[in-house]
């Protein structure tokens, strides 16, 4: 079967000029590993640091995976295309055909395989196709894959056999070094240390909000003021998590971050209380698989809270009338679980009562 292909999904982008060094994190993705994992919410960096860790490796297959790509045989199309695998290539459209002679057909040189926007792929077929080459892969291939949400693939055994290196959002987060070198060189800003201090602090290291607020700062007589003012009603902000996540969400989990955005801290029960349905532990689990901006508080990950700045976007997507009754019953299950104080801060919010 002849797919029509995209030559330059199967080619590594280009470096980005003025990026940020991060050798601690350059160093884990390089590492030889079974599978490394590259897991984090949209723009913290996964793809510059892949192109920065990875650009100098000699043998480099690399897949740009986009929405189209969720038809098996065209995306095994793209990955066999990039490893110039091309007996293999000729078995499909039969996927367990073509991943056995690519299996046998790998050489013994060292080859790293890159996939790109994985969390784009929603074939129950893919993914089951990759979770056997994964598992079946010679010591001498390297598979990095970049996505916004953990993959259904066998991460726990992986993990357990100390095949598994993991790069997540905790790690790709800029430090307050980071945020400076980004600011002052790739932005080309003058700012105090106590401006970066509290950019670093609100943006929570998230590179692409601190590039968001780069933009809000370029130009301004004052910037200490938009610093101090700088939240997720900024129009940069609100602008990138409406287009690149909110808009892409499934209509009953933006529903469920729109309600339960009154919250300061999520767990199960409360947020079944506040919108009125069930499974909300279950929701907040699956959310967190999915990186979309959810902080554990707690080691057993009952206790979670939005990234503050996501938090700020969804509140400013909830008209006040809808926000009244939700903060009513958030008060009412605090305070029936002895959360008196919480309590009292949402009953006291305009209109909640």
């Amino acid at each position: 079967m002849v797919v029509p292909l995209l030559e330059i999904k199967t080619r590594p982008p280009d470096r980005r000029p003025g990026a940020v060094a991060r050798p601690r994190l350059v160093e884990r993705v390089a590492r030889p590993a079974r599978l490394t994992l590259v897991s984090a919410p949209a723009g913290f960096g996964k793809t510059t640091l892949l192109t920065q860790a990875l650009g100098a490796v000699r043998s480099l297959a690399w897949v740009s995976v986009d929405d189209r790509d969720a038809e098996p045989v065209r995306f095994w199309s793209y990955v066999l295309t990039a490893l110039r695998a091309d007996a293999a290539l000729g078995l499909l459209p039969s996927v367990d055909a073509a991943l056995a002679a690519l299996l046998n057909d790998l050489g013994p040189e060292p080859l790293t395989l890159v996939i790109d926007d994985y969390h784009l792929v929603e074939s129950r077929d893919v993914h089951d196709a990759m979770a056997f080459l994964v598992e079946h892969l010679p010591s001498n291939v390297h598979l990095v894959i970049a996505t916004r949400a953990d993959p259904p693939l066998p991460l726990s055994r992986l993990r357990a056999r100390g095949e598994l290196v993991e790069v997540r959002a905790a790690d790709l987060r800029f430090t307050d070094d980071e945020a400076a070198d980004y600011l002052a060189g790739t932005m080309g800003l003058a700012l105090t240390a106590a401006d970066v201090a509290a950019l670093a602090e609100r943006t929570e290291g998230w590179a692409a909000a601190l590039q968001l607020a780069g933009l809000s700062l370029q130009g301004r007589a004052d910037p200490g003021a938009v610093v101090a003012r700088f939240a997720g009603d900024d129009r940069f902000i609100v602008d990138y998590l409406a287009d690149e996540v909110l808009a892409r969400l499934p209509a009953d989990v933006h529903d469920f971050l729109l309600r339960t955005s009154v919250l300061t801290r999520l767990t199960g029960p409360l947020c079944d209380a506040v919108t009125g349905q069930g499974g909300g532990a279950a929701r907040l689990v699956a959310l967190d698989r999915a990186n979309l901006f959810l902080v554990p508080l707690d080691d057993q990950r009952r206790w979670y809270r939005y990234h503050h700045l996501f938090a700020d976007v969804l509140r400013a997507h909830l008209d006040e009338g809808r926000a009244a009754p939700l903060h009513r019953r958030a008060s009412d299950w605090l305070h029936a679980n002895g959360d008196t104080v919480e309590a009292i801060h949402h009953a006291a919010r305009p209109h909640a009562v």
